[in-house]
């Protein structure tokens, strides 16, 4: 069911891997979760920066929806408006041994920003709030990432190595990640309120990325990177209206086509949000199909890498095509990840 009470959990993933090279680069990061997780990975979804060491990760998100959708994709109240902008900032530790012939990361950022909600003002009840303060936060307790690639990979001792002038190329092959997500309930949280920053409750997210790196098609190279999560909501206590409940467990997909020209990555990125069961104990399930959420934004994506200054840095705009008992709106996210030691 569409979370009225708190707008989507804030957080992040950043697992996107690094595609320039020792000392001198630092990939795309996706880290913003508009529910827990979704629409935080897209380009190089499945890779790891090629050298160990720790990464700062952050950004800022902005959202506006005015559009409140029910099971038939109609409007439910004429006046639904929401405004949401936040800032996050957390880090990326890339562990130095390689396990089961790969590599593993771990990541936790926090997320403090502004959140404005009315649902409607046609009802007698109050269904429209105002907060600011923290979010709930997100953390990659593990991610596992192994290539094939067509070549020594990019940190392999005699590969070029970049420089303000010249980006090498990217690795063209097949990569395959593996990670277990956790959404960690901090973010503020009052059950007479809508819109909270916080759910009040955990949420656990294992997930399978891929990234596939073609030779040169149209222009320096083609990707296609996808990212699947399987998101189990543990239940919520305290929960509006005294009642404890638990929400309905939910997939997440993410994914981008896109292609790469010397710095420069762009295409079209999206996600799919899925729920697949009805919540439990709460009054608001239906009999059939519990209002389930469901979901589909779509938008272009441009990262750009700064091999000089070991950072890359992202913008993606998204918007709902598709929305079943969820709110409709856009989306802009600007992202970086800068190397740090």
């Amino acid at each position: 069911m569409t979370k009225y009470v708190s707008n989507g959990r804030l957080a992040c993933l950043a697992l996107a891997g690094l595609a320039l090279l020792p000392d001198n680069a630092a990939q795309a990061a996706e880290f913003y979760q508009t529910v827990t997780p979704g629409a935080t990975s897209d380009i190089r979804a499945a890779e790891l920066p090629p050298e160990p060491g720790f990464y700062a990760i952050g950004g800022l998100w902005g959202n506006r929806r005015d559009r409140l959708n029910d099971a038939h994709g109609d409007q439910t109240f004429p006046d639904t408006d929401e405004e949401l902008l936040q800032g996050q900032l957390g880090g990326l530790y890339v562990y130095p041994d390689e396990f089961l012939g790969g590599r593993m990361a771990s990541s936790l950022i926090f997320a403090y920003g502004k959140h404005d909600m009315t649902i409607t003002d046609t009802l007698p009840v109050d269904l429209s709030s105002k907060h600011t303060g923290f979010f709930d936060a997100y953390s990659d307790l593990f991610f596992w990432s192994k290539s094939w690639y067509e070549g020594p990979p990019p940190a392999a001792p005699g590969q070029p190595r970049p420089t303000a002038d010249f980006v090498p190329p990217m690795p063209v092959g097949f990569t395959l990640g593996l990670g277990l997500g956790l959404t960690i309930p901090i973010g503020s949280y009052d059950n007479t309120a809508v819109g909270n920053p916080g759910f009040n409750n955990w949420v656990i997210s294992p997930n399978v990325a891929f990234t596939y790196r073609t030779k040169p098609i149209f222009l320096d190279a083609t990707e296609f990177s996808g990212r699947v999560f399987y998101n189990h909501n543990f239940e919520r206590e305290d929960a509006t209206g005294d009642f404890t409940y638990r929400d309905g467990d939910y997939l997440s997909a993410d994914f981008a086509v896109t292609e790469r020209y010397n710095r420069f990555q762009f295409g079209l990125a999206g996600n799919i949000k899925w729920q697949i069961e009805d919540d439990t104990s709460s009054p608001a399930v239906a009999a059939t199909d519990g209002q389930r959420h469901k979901s589909i934004r779509l938008g272009p994506i441009i990262a750009v890498d700064f091999p000089d200054q070991r950072t890359t840095v992202s913008l993606k705009y998204l918007t709902d095509v598709y929305s079943r008992n969820a709110f409709d709106g856009d989306y802009l996210q600007l992202s970086f990840i800068r190397k740090i030691w």
